[in-house]
């Protein structure tokens, strides 16, 4: 036995007595002080429990012996099964299967983003669930926006789920949906919380409310009054001092004060057509005339449609440039002529080889960033892009406009080799939202980004970009224009593609878990580039690309 064990082999050594019932009580005692004063050993003893019951629950179902216990020579004796013998060996195999999984990971034999010798493309052990578990925190969907400039570090854009929090605008007009049933335009400079399904509060800025029957009782707070939609519609303006004006387009609406000084007698009801302003201490009077309503849903979606005209105009000047690039490996526009092509078409100007258009296999067309674009749908296993990419490259950048629908996998693929031989790439998602560029070198490296993906990002376009920099020794990871990660490469060696496929993978000599990474979402643009591009291009590439702006 080690005479200095390490903290995590001590409080392994300390657990296995504990579950073999041979601890003594100034064991037990330690054990006690050590998961008191350190998370991590708590962290060890929870993952060790949480195998060794996995374990014994198999053992406790299972109904034919397992090859790797020892069996009694003769069957004749089933009653041995029951013996203490039997027990004796079936607690020591668990124990030292328990033991083995639990040192393997905390020497090093996980995956994650600070491994250098392992890969996402070997087998790897995965909990039994490989499906990640749906958000269910959404309360509502940012269904439209027009113009908008968001003063938060994140963009959304049209088809986002949201939480309940914060939505602020410097200036645009964007619709949000509640799930239940409440629609409400925001008009910037504006700052609205979702607060549930039923409420949200105006801090500023202006707010039309559509409420039907089947989410009466909405209410919009501020921090002065209340407005209790009891159907169907009103408006909210309120400036940054705490004033503003309530108006009833249609139906009836409550104002409740914020002071609970004041009686439930002090309670106003307007209807169609009424409305009232108040200042920042709460004081109350009738407007004299009406005042104008905010843009309705259809001014919007008008808006909404003439800024995507704009917006595919614009991507389109540069889809002409992108072709004619000669950096340009392969470039996948998805702009296709018609649904029954199967041929994705390498729109390089670059005379390339044919085996780099790509076939088309169960993917079906549908609408792209905009209504004038196409993409490709992936959301059957089967669904995937075959090509062929020849050539050695020593930099190349990977870039993607992705809208993801769900992980449904550990890894969903943006685009694998077939195989994983020396020099080969794997660009890919991992379920946590992370950005995984796999290289192998040797025993491999893969290059992982933070959590970079969150759940508000599904369903809406996004931009990836990975850069592997030969010159630099540097792989870069992109989101929507911004660098969100850097790594060194330390064993630089030129990149190989060849067979290949876009949104899944067709495994070469594998056959683990995780062999099955399809896409669930869909792809409007793929490029390759033979080079690795800077981050002002890759800003400049976003910013004339990306919808909603």
């Amino acid at each position: 036995m080690n005479q200095n064990p390490t903290p995590d082999n001590q409080t392994i050594l300390l657990i296995d007595a504990l579950l073999q019932g041979t601890i003594s009580d100034q064991q037990q005692a330690e054990l006690e002080r050590l998961l008191a004063s350190d998370s991590e050993q708590r962290q060890l003893y929870i993952d060790y429990m949480q195998v060794h019951n996995g374990l014994t629950t198999w053992a406790n179902e299972t109904t034919e012996p397992a090859t790797w216990i020892p069996q009694p020579a003769s069957e004749t004796q089933p009653s041995q099964r029951k013996s203490p013998r039997f027990l004796l060996m079936l607690v020591s195999s668990l124990v030292a299967a328990t033991l083995l999984l639990s040192l393997a990971y905390y020497a090093g034999w996980n995956t994650r983003a600070d491994s250098s010798s392992a890969i996402a493309e070997l087998s790897i052990d995965q909990p039994a669930d490989e499906t990640s578990q749906p958000q269910t925190d959404h309360i509502a969907l940012l269904t439209q926006s027009v113009g908008v400039e968001w003063d938060t570090n994140r963009n959304l854009q049209a088809g986002a789920g949201l939480s309940a929090g914060w939505l602020k605008l410097k200036q645009g007009t964007i619709q949000v949906e509640l799930i239940s049933g409440a629609s409400i335009l925001i008009e910037g400079p504006a700052a609205v919380k979702l607060i549930s399904p039923l409420k949200a509060f105006c801090q500023f800025g202006k707010v039309r409310a559509s409420v039907p029957e089947q989410a009466h009782g909405f209410t919009m707070e501020t921090s002065r009054l209340n407005v209790v939609d009891l159907g169907t519609e009103f408006t909210l303006s309120l400036d940054q001092s705490g004033s503003g004006q309530v108006q009833v387009i249609d139906g009836k609406v409550e104002l409740h004060s914020t002071d609970s000084q004041l009686t439930p007698a002090n309670v106003q009801s307007l209807t169609t057509g009424e409305g009232v302003q108040f200042n920042q201490w709460g004081m109350i009077d009738r407007l004299q005339e009406a005042i104008l309503p905010l843009i309705n849903p259809e001014e919007l979606s008008q808006l909404v449609e003439q800024q995507q005209t704009q917006q595919f105009e614009r991507w389109q000047k540069q889809n002409a440039l992108l072709k004619a690039d000669p950096s340009i490996v392969a470039y996948y526009d998805f702009e296709e002529s018609s649904n029954w092509l199967r041929t994705l078409n390498n729109k390089s100007q670059q005379k390339p080889a044919s085996s780099s258009h790509g076939a088309i296999v169960g993917c079906q067309w549908t609408s792209g960033r905009w209504p004038q674009k196409r993409s490709l749908e992936f959301k059957r296993t089967s669904d995937r892009v075959r090509t062929h990419i020849p050539g050695e490259y020593q930099s190349l950048t990977f870039m993607a406009w992705v809208r993801i629908e769900g992980f449904d996998r550990w890894l969903s693929s943006l685009m694998l080799t077939d195989g994983y031989n020396d020099g080969n790439p794997h660009w890919q998602l991992s379920d946590k939202g992370e950005m995984i560029l796999g290289v192998k070198t040797g025993p491999g490296k893969n290059y992982f980004s933070p959590v970079v993906l969150q759940p508000t990002d599904l369903g809406r376009w996004i931009f990836l970009v990975t850069v592997y920099d030969h010159q630099k020794q540097e792989v870069v990871h992109y989101l929507d224009g911004v660098a969100v990660s850097h790594h060194e490469i330390e064993n630089p060696i030129p990149l190989v593609i060849g067979p290949a496929e876009i949104g899944n993978w067709r495994p070469q000599e594998h056959s683990g878990a995780h062999s099955i990474r399809s896409l669930n979402g869909r792809l409007d643009e793929f490029a390759l580039f033979g080079r690795a591009l800077s981050a002002d291009e890759i800003l400049q590439l976003y910013q004339t690309g990306k919808p909603n702006s």
